[in-house]
C-alpha cells in the first residue's frame, strides 16, 4: 500500500500551521536592516562625538546602540518563519 499521509520530515512545511520558509527577499531585507541599524548607529554617534568633541565615546555607545538594535529586528523577523 502507499501512503499518502503527509511527510513528517523536520524541514516540510505544514500546510496549515500558517508558518513560511523564508525568502531570498526576506533574507535580503534582514541583512540589509541590520546593516542599516550598525551604520546609522555609528554614524550618529561619530557626529555627535565631531559636534561635542568627545571622540570616540558616543561612536562606541552608537554603535553599541546600533548592534542592539539590529539583533532584535534579526530576532523579530526571523521568529516570523519558527
Amino acid at each position: 500500500m502507499v501512503d499518502d499521509s503527509p511527510s513528517s520530515d523536520p524541514g516540510s512545511s505544514d500546510p496549515g500551521s500558517g508558518k513560511r520558509t523564508p525568502g531570498i527577499g526576506d533574507l535580503f531585507w534582514i541583512g540589509t536592516a541590520c546593516a542599516i541599524a550598525v551604520i546609522g548607529g555609528g554614524a550618529i554617534g561619530y557626529a555627535l562625538d565631531s559636534t561635542l568633541g568627545t571622540v570616540p565615546w558616543i561612536t562606541f555607545g552608537g554603535l553599541a546602540f546600533g548592534v542592539v538594535s539590529a539583533v532584535l529586528l534579526a530576532v523579530k523577523n526571523v521568529r516570523k518563519f519558527l
